[in-house]
């Protein structure tokens, strides 16, 4: 059975992954839940819950409110978040219940933005797909809200989208000055990275790699002004799988795309041989390419595979990847593909009791939370470095 996981936990779902883009952006994010799915977020999907201040609401819902489509008292609750909170946007993300009912995101999202003056999106998640999906609607929604901004403004009308678009030009410092060089760094959420401290790790390493630029990721550590600028910068980065598609979308007006982590090439000395030694890196597709990159810098004759459970494209596949749909696929893939080194979460371990080989942890916070988070960035890949090295060298 695809949906049948007897080892594995639940994934972060696709309202998690919106909200994790959504988070640092300065709006109201509203998960139309009666309050599990919200608790499920703040409590295991979202870490900046516990050190940064955001304005996520439940809307609470009702079994009668959602039987009968009581969308005023949606309406009313948003009113009574507008009052208390200076939010730049009001984003209303589905979750089971609104998309069984079929809710008219749209309507509520007209009907808010009139009343309140606030420009309001949605963000059409259904609690049935992966985080990565909920990230790549929720940057879709948050850049087309942002075109259309500056739309209203350049043909002069007053709206709410307009008005926010002038407030956004008067917070302009918060990309940077107009002469630096900016590097945007797109897919970057804590369900991707390591650890809570990765988003600053990553900026330190990619303006390392390209001196004289400064690099900003966009919804961490950075808010609703670097979006807007975005089309600014001189060159983009994609850190996983939601980055892509509008990482690419500014390659075509000729902003230089790379995919990468940024991280360091081999010691003095060169490569060492390791052949013969197969390797299978599971986890966000970006993140296992860029180890596999760093292992090929390092050591010759590896064959290295990569596979995830979530999105992959096919452009940065090799032969021997994998996308696995069930928990059967991941130990179907084990059994079957000779692997001597495994590289991914540690929960992965649970379902292939029968593989001998060396497991390298690799955590991932939308599939096993904090239950293996590192504190810092450093000690996350210095103890994947030194492990990997004594699997493959050992």
């Amino acid at each position: 059975m695809k949906g049948l996981f007897r080892y594995l936990s639940p994934f972060s779902p696709d309202q998690s992954g919106a909200v994790s883009v959504l988070f640092e952006l300065g709006g109201i994010i509203v998960i139309l839940d009666a309050g599990g799915c919200t608790g499920n977020i703040c409590g295991f999907d979202e870490p900046r819950w516990f050190s940064k201040k955001s304005a996520v609401y439940s809307a609470g819902l009702r079994d009668i409110d959602a039987i009968l489509g009581r969308d005023d008292k949606l309406l009313e609750k948003l009113k009574d978040a507008a009052d208390t909170v200076d939010a730049d946007f009001i984003a209303l993300v589905g979750t089971p219940v609104p998309s069984v009912i079929a809710t008219d995101y749209d309507a509520v999202c007209r009907l808010a933005e009139k009343n309140y003056g606030i420009p309001a999106m949605y963000i059409d998640t259904t609690g049935m797909e992966d985080y990565d999906k909920g990230q790549k609607l929720a940057y879709e929604q948050v850049l087309r809200l942002l075109k259309r901004c500056r739309d209203d403004k350049k043909n002069g009308k007053d709206t709410p989208a307009s008005r926010l678009a002038e407030k956004l030009e008067g917070r302009s410092a918060e990309f940077g000055n107009p002469d630096d060089k900016v590097i945007g760094i797109w897919g970057a959420t804590p369900l991707d990275l390591p650890a809570a401290d990765s988003a600053r790790a990553l900026r330190e390493r990619a303006e390392a790699r390209h001196p004289g630029c400064r690099a900003v990721t966009y919804g961490m550590d950075s808010g609703l002004a670097g979006l807007y600028f975005a089309a600014k910068a001189e060159r983009n980065v994609a850190c996983s799988w939601s980055g892509l598609e509008p990482a690419r979308a500014l390659q075509k007006m000729r902003a230089p795309l790379e995919i990468s982590f940024f991280l360091d090439g081999p010691e003095e000395g060169g490569a060492e041989s390791a052949a013969g030694t197969k390797v299978l890196i599971v986890h966000q597709q970006v993140m296992a390419c860029s180890i596999r990159e760093w292992m090929r810098e390092r050591w010759d004759g590896l064959t290295v595979d990569c596979a995830s459970f979530f999105r992959t494209d096919a452009a940065l596949a090799e032969p021997g990847d994998r996308k696995m749909d069930s928990e059967a696929d991941w130990i179907r893939l084990v059994r079957d593909g000779g692997y001597d080194v495994i590289v991914g979460d540690p929960i992965f371990r649970r379902a292939i009791g029968f593989w001998d080989g060396d497991f390298v942890a690799a955590p991932q916070y939308a599939v096993s939370g904090g239950m293996y988070a590192p504190d810092t960035d450093e000690e996350y890949w210095s103890r994947l470095k030194r492990e990997l090295t004594a699997a493959i060298e050992g």
